[in-house]
């Protein structure tokens, strides 16, 4: 962990694993390592940690015995050589060696991206002892351009044990990686919690991470139903859509899925980002836009036609959500178009 002092120096703090654990400290705790390099991104490498970090915090549902497996993962940042290691914002993190006595039962390695790896893929040791503790690692993951480190320790084959869309050829040095990228970090930590903890766990973890990137990462990580609640989701989304005219609740678009209210709440806020409440306020808010633009109507008369009641109702949701009224906002448009004309 690194911190900067009152002077505005960095200063060090070791608060990682070590070799023996602590009394506290579960003996099935899943072992986590990230190598890291002189220059690497510290970016990606603290969206791992946060990821197992909140992932210990989650309290899991219990199964029908009434027994819950908290998860339990302990992380380790690792160098060649152990030590202090700048990242390339020159904040510092304190790391075990590769050949740590901890490695011998580690569950996964990531290896962290960053403009260091061109060097630290020229670095032969470092190259030696990864090939030397690869072997025994059930799950590699490169993130970014940690592949070319991979790739320079003839180890071409990675991603061991990733669901098939994480599955593919190493990264292009020069790829950029979202945190909610289907191939980045937070996806592969993630499906780690999946693989150990299930679907409905990993979820909770994602949007305690990143909310709103499980729309993003449910292709990769979701379970086996998931297909079929995604449909059931979209379907429900069309038909908010097709029908914001007339009055919906909760209920009817439920319905439409065919689940529980409080069960389409949840799924279907994970899935497009937005409570269904929401979204069909948007897609009246949006159709009355365009009638605004596009036609003269008055006010009262797209409000109907939009499902906003009155003119009342939809200058309160123009005010709410654009700041303007209707009127206003017709207003700017038709001068938008005089001035591009």
């Amino acid at each position: 962990m690194v911190y900067a002092n009152g002077t505005g120096r960095l200063q060090v703090v070791r608060a990682v694993a070590p070799d023996t654990p602590s009394a506290d400290m579960a003996s099935a705790a899943k072992r986590i390592g990230v190598l890291i390099f002189e220059d690497f991104s510290l970016v990606e490498v603290s969206s791992i940690s946060e990821v197992f970090s909140v992932a210990n915090q989650v309290q899991p549902p219990a199964d029908a015995s009434g027994h819950a497996e908290a998860p339990n993962y302990s992380l380790l940042f690792l160098s060649s050589d152990g030590g202090s290691v700048a990242s390339s914002c020159s904040m510092r993190i304190w790391t075990e060696s590769l050949e740590t006595r901890w490695m011998n039962a580690c569950d996964a390695l990531f290896i962290a991206g960053g403009v260091g790896a061109r060097h630290a893929r020229n670095d032969a040791m470092l190259k030696k002892r990864l090939a030397r503790v690869a072997p025994k690692i059930p799950f590699i993951k490169a993130i970014g351009e940690g592949a070319q480190i991979l790739a320079a320790a003839s180890l071409d084959v990675q991603n061991r044990t990733l669901p098939p869309a994480l599955s593919n050829p190493l990264f292009v040095a020069e790829q950029t990686l979202t945190l909610d990228d289907p191939k980045g970090p937070i996806a592969a930590a993630l499906s780690i919690i999946k693989r150990d903890h299930g679907a409905a766990l990993a979820r909770e973890v994602s949007e305690r991470s990143i909310p709103g990137a499980w729309q993003k990462l449910a292709t990769v990580l979701d379970d086996t139903e998931a297909g079929g609640v995604r449909q059931k989701i979209d379907a429900a989304a069309r038909w908010l859509r097709e029908n914001y005219v007339r009055p919906i609740s909760i209920t009817d678009a439920a319905r439409v899925a065919a689940m529980s209210e409080r069960n389409f709440l949840r799924r279907f806020k994970a899935q497009i980002g937005l409570t269904p409440s929401e979204y069909l306020l948007r897609a009246r808010l949006d159709a009355s836009c365009m009638l605004l633009a596009a036609t003269d109507l008055p006010i009262d008369k797209i409000a109907r036609r939009c499902g906003a009641g009155s003119g009342d109702g939809l200058a309160k949701i123009f005010r709410k959500r654009l700041s303007i009224s209707p009127t206003e906002y017709r207003m700017a448009g038709r001068r938008k178009q005089s001035d591009s004309s």
